[in-house]
């Protein structure tokens, strides 16, 4: 039933009504008097008999007569369920989407081309020395790999020849990426490679109608390939060969509903449950994916050094700058020489400059020019910013002007940036190089491409557009941003930035990277060498006792709500309890570490605890997240 309450997660037993004999098939929507109310359901299975003693109550109506969940997906989320300590229900919500009636009314639409005219290039992978892994997919084989693509890579295409070599072996495949640009890539690649009317895209952003309308292509097997952003991880794709992910790091992977489950794991589970082969593909590798190499579950798909120093564009850290030891100023230049040439002699040989800032907007944070305070709304305490040159310092938290401010320290009135955003970024750029266009790339417009030409491209991490041609260079600056994080991904997460950018320049292209050269993820960027990285942060998690080399679980509400859950569950030997840390207004965070042999053991004990205060009819709700992406 699709009721999100812990104690109720569990099937209950009804009777089918005669004349919904013929309708109510396993996987068809029902309504179900439960507690004296209409509540929705699915229809899990059929049998001849109950082991329930008592009464049974009748199904009152059948929704639809669609088979909307198939077995497969039903035995995966509970399998999900499970593994994030959550309710089917609340699975089952993200699996399947809202029923459309006129989506459904509109009856099937022409079935799929045969898979014999599937035609597969390897060419694309010949260089990662992948024929193998191409033959495996072929041959219905569950092969498993990790695939570090080299710069500049057409990995859409890839993807898409993997997908195809699947399909020819009469498979069904699912790929998930992490948002709309990536999406309209892989499915212009499809088109090119299987043809139309093989593959379906699947997304949230599509609308009731359209997603309910592809979702249905995909169950009623008229589709064999199905791609889309998260909300893809549960098509119903029959005869499941292939299941992909491309930058499994990315945190738009990670569903932000309950029970938060994450693409990757999904589909990891998914290609264990249904013996399907798996493709994790990304310019960086995460400490997951390295896992998964090293305990022999996966393989790694990576080009000989020769072909990566052939592709890879020179890396030029500025902490490398000779200028440096001549001019002790250059060390704090925004712009470092290094930089600035770079850009000019890729502007001059016509092509278009990437440069990345972490920060959107102008100067996102402000302090006091005399003594370096930085401004605080005297309301709220949130910080201050400025959105224009011209714009009054404003709150971030509360939104008040604070046009009269004055520091609380030294009561100074004049103000300096601590922090310089994307649009304050181009605003300089444009100075420095004039009659250069400059284009912005963020948050309020994410642009898809740039024309292959001399310009300026100021964009935030992620919304980098792709030039045509590639970058003739690309800027990485304020890295001290990222770094600085106070998250155990952040060197990780800075490191995938940087490669997601530096992948986009040409061969012959620049990379400039503002900072010192002797920190391991410059290194690894240096050298396009995202194993190493990843192999050496997965030890030292290991050694201290991170995910993924163990499994952890963020249990967040109000103190008294948590210490009651803590109370309630029977957790596994050897779980470390750690915390309490303040989490917002009135909220305590803890955190529980155990095994990652005793991870279902700490799934179950926090379920089951959750189900007895729901029991209870707990006043205060406690959130329980497994592996979350945030820890620290």
């Amino acid at each position: 039933m699709d009721v999100p309450l812990a104690h109720l997660d569990r099937p209950f037993d009804y009777l089918v009504p005669a004349e919904l004999d013929e309708g109510a098939q396993p996987g068809t929507r029902v309504k179900v008097r439960f507690s004296g109310q209409l509540v929705d359901g699915w229809l899990l299975e059929r049998a001849e008999e109950s082991g329930h003693d008592g009464r049974l109550a009748y199904v009152e109506r059948l929704v639809s007569p669609e088979v909307v969940l198939s077995p497969e997906i039903a035995r995966l989320a509970r399998a999900v369920a499970d593994r994030y300590a959550g309710n089917l229900a609340d699975v089952l919500r993200s699996a399947v989407p809202p029923r459309h009636a006129r989506a459904e009314a509109a009856g099937p639409a022409p079935a799929a081309p045969a898979p014999a005219d599937v035609k597969i290039d390897s060419d694309g992978w010949a260089v990662y020395h992948a024929a193998g892994f191409l033959t495996a997919l072929g041959e219905g084989r569950p092969a498993r790999a990790v695939w570090s693509a080299l710069p500049g890579e057409d990995w859409a295409r890839r993807f898409a020849e993997a997908m195809a070599a699947a399909v020819s072996a009469g498979k069904g495949a699912v790929a998930v990426v992490a948002d709309a640009r990536d999406l309209d890539r892989l499915d212009a690649a499809l088109t090119s490679t299987l043809g139309p009317g093989r593959h379906v895209a699947l997304s949230a952003a599509l609308g009731p109608a359209k997603r309910y309308r592809a979702f249905l292509a995909a169950s009623r097997g008229q589709v064999p390939v199905v791609v889309g952003t998260r909300a893809a991880m549960f098509a119903p794709v029959a005869d499941l060969g292939l299941v992909a992910i491309w930058d499994d790091g990315d945190d738009l992977h990670a569903e932000p509903r309950a029970p938060y489950p994450h693409a990757r794991d999904v589909l990891l589970t998914r290609a264990q449950l249904a013996g399907a082969a798996a493709l994790l593909g990304g310019y960086a590798r995460t400490g997951e994916a390295q896992q998964l190499v090293e305990t022999g579950w996966a393989k790694e798909i990576v080009a000989p050094r020769e072909t990566v120093r052939a592709r890879t564009p020179a890396v030029s850290p500025t902490g490398d700058d000779p200028q440096l030891a001549r001019d002790p100023a250059a060390e704090t230049a925004r712009l470092p020489s290094v930089a600035w040439e770079a850009a000019r002699a890729a502007l001059k040989a016509d092509a278009p400059v990437l440069v990345q800032v972490p920060r959107r907007g102008y100067l996102p944070s402000i302090a006091c020019a005399a003594c370096r305070t930085p401004a605080r709304c005297p309301h709220c305490a949130g910080p201050l910013a400025l959105r224009s040159s011209h714009a009054v310092p404003s709150c971030q938290w509360c939104g008040r002007v604070s046009a009269a401010y004055s520091c609380p320290q030294c009561g100074g009135r004049r103000l300096r940036a601590s922090v310089v955003g994307a649009r304050r970024t181009a605003e300089e750029l444009g100075r420095a190089f004039p009659g250069v266009p400059v284009r912005t790339s963020g948050r309020d417009e994410v642009l898809a491409e740039v024309p292959d030409a001399a310009a300026v491209v100021v964009a935030t991490p992620g919304a980098e557009p792709i030039a045509a041609g590639g970058y003739g260079a690309v800027l990485l600056l304020d890295t001290w941003a990222l770094l600085t994080r106070a998250d155990l991904r952040a060197t990780e997460e800075a490191l995938r930035r940087w490669m997601n950018a530096a992948g986009l320049a040409r061969p012959s292209g620049r990379v400039v990277i503002a900072a010192d050269g002797s920190l391991p993820p410059v290194q690894a960027l240096l050298r396009w060498d995202p194993s190493w990285y990843a192999g050496r942060e997965l030890a030292e998690r290991r050694e201290l006792g991170f995910p993924p080399a163990a499994r952890m679980a963020s249990l967040t509400g109000v103190p008294e709500a948590v210490a009651d859950l803590l109370a309630i569950a029977h957790l596994p030997d050897g779980a470390e309890v750690l915390g309490p840390v303040p989490a917002g207004e009135k909220q305590e965070r803890m955190l529980i570490r155990v095994a990652r042999g005793k991870a279902a053991a700490l799934a179950k004990a926090l379920h089951e605890a959750a189900g007895v205060r729901t029991a209870r009819k707990a006043a205060q709700a406690v959130r329980i997240q497994v592996d979350p992406l945030d820890l620290l």
